[in-house]
């Protein structure tokens, strides 16, 4: 079948809450997708910062198929193997030394919510997040998500959070009080627009955590596995949280999330406080070991640091040349916005559909800036290609 009749297909069962492209796609390798008409497509997207080795890479699809044929799924009324080393792989290389697996980023934060709150005792409910985060579609997470157009229709929303607003610590320390259990933020907001949080914004994060006896929790979700140029953003900013998560990237497009804290925390989490049927099920966890021993061999997030820089310097190009539509570059690793002046945000939307109809796949974030977050191993060649694509939209547009 073609795109269009997969898209009338789709159009007549799925619930309206996505607006799609007009493709269909039926095969990915690395950096390229293909569409049911055969048209092929760069991706700059990787499945919103999930398939950061790349559409079916072979070690990931290997280990996937491996699990399969042993072992689909016993839930976590049974220890398994590929869960076993997952969970150990990510505390030897973090901060952390308890996991509690999940199958999403919301269920992570989820999870890192509800242990902050019984942690705390008593009393102590209200978390803390700041404008412009985005942390899940549940409502909870919605809750605690600062952009009140993701509230909208749901209203009222779950007490006990409330929305600092973005790089003052002054204001945030004034709505700590009594009830306050801990203070979540992303290192770097993706959704909202690739915004960064200075590494002294955040120290001064965790030193008022410090002094009021809070939780720092980071969500690591879109900017954890790799995709700032560290394994966790988290080591690139000289701070270190008390409960992190993660997912997307975790499974390289299978489903699994990760809560991630220290033991003397863990601890408030005993039997029956807290569960989840599918999570770190077998076959997802394989990939996630796969993906941890990719990222974790020598030289692989090097080489993404390096073609991030290459990347950056490729992007402040198309800023300079197109002035009017761009005012700079910013985000880290590959992790990374183009910022658009007020012409160019008007135009936002329109030069992610021209990309599209040119084979390239990018989003336009929080409605100011075009993000890029391609698979970690995107080449030199396939930033280039982009690159000039995306210079030749802006030469139309502006």
């Amino acid at each position: 079948m073609k795109n269009t009749d997969w898209k009338k297909k789709g159009d007549a069962v799925f619930a309206g809450t996505y607006s799609r492209f007009p493709a269909a796609m039926v095969r990915g390798e690395g950096c390229r997708l293909r569409d049911a008409d055969g048209r092929e497509y760069l991706d700059f997207l990787a499945g919103i910062a999930v398939c950061s080795l790349g559409h079916c890479h072979p070690a990931v699809t290997e280990a996937i198929c491996s699990q399969a044929k042993k072992l689909m799924h016993v839930s976590n009324l049974f220890y398994t193997e590929p869960q076993t080393e997952l969970a150990e792989l990510l505390t030897a290389n973090s901060f952390a030394d308890r996991v509690f697996m999940a199958n999403s980023g919301a269920e992570a934060n989820e999870a890192a919510i509800k242990l902050a709150r019984i942690h705390s005792g008593k009393g102590r409910f209200e978390i803390i997040s700041l404008s412009g985060s985005f942390h899940g579609r549940t409502l909870a997470t919605v809750a605690a998500t600062g952009q009140p157009k993701f509230h909208q229709g749901f209203e009222p929303m779950p007490a006990g959070f409330v929305h600092a607003d973005f790089g003052d610590s002054e204001e945030l320390e004034k709505l700590i009080n009594p009830t306050t259990c801990a203070i979540l933020c992303e290192p770097l907001q993706g959704e909202s627009g690739v915004r960064p949080l200075t590494p002294e914004y955040l120290q001064k994060i965790r030193s008022l955590c410090d002094k009021y006896n809070l939780l720092l929790i980071f969500d690591e979700v879109q900017t954890g596995m790799g995709r700032t140029g560290s394994l966790f953003a988290y080591e690139q900013l000289g701070v270190t949280p008390d409960i992190m998560t993660l997912a997307k990237a975790l499974g390289n497009g299978l489903p699994v999330g990760a809560m991630l804290t220290r033991s003397e925390i863990a601890a408030s989490f005993t039997v029956g406080t807290h569960a989840s049927t599918f999570g770190g099920n077998p076959v997802a966890a394989a990939a996630g070991v796969a993906v941890m021993k990719t990222m974790l061999a020598d030289g692989f997030l090097e080489d993404v640091r390096e073609r991030s820089a290459y990347f950056i310097q490729r992007l402040e190009e198309v800023a300079a040349k197109f002035p009017q539509l761009a005012s700079g570059v910013r985000g880290s690793g590959m992790l990374l916005a183009l910022v658009l002046t007020e012409k160019g945000i008007e135009h936002g939307t329109d030069i992610v559909q021209q990309l599209f109809e040119r084979g390239c796949l990018i989003n336009f974030a929080g409605m100011r800036v075009l993000r890029f977050i391609p698979p970690l191993t995107v080449s030199r060649e396939d930033i280039d290609q982009l690159i000039n694509e995306l210079s030749e939209v802006l030469g139309e547009v502006g």
